[in-house]
């Protein structure tokens, strides 16, 4: 019982300081990670195409893995 409330509070702890850390960027867009993707995006394409019969067999494992990451 007495590490549930120790879980209970890292759990707020947790949870205030995500939302401190968002009130003022809820409006601002990221400059960085576009211009990741647009980086590794292109390998990732050519990788896709070169090993298409790879992502035939195994589409709905690997395509959904990477569309979750957002790397397709």
């Amino acid at each position: 019982m007495e590490y549930l409330y120790y879980y209970i509070f890292l759990i707020i702890v947790i949870i205030s300081i995500s939302y401190i850390g968002t009130i003022n960027h809820t409006s601002q867009k990221e400059t960085f990670t576009p211009f990741i993707r647009e980086k590794y995006r292109p390998y990732v394409r050519n990788a896709r195409i070169y090993t298409e019969g790879f992502y035939n067999k195994h589409k709905n494992n690997v395509t959904n893995l990477f569309k979750r990451f957002g790397i397709m």
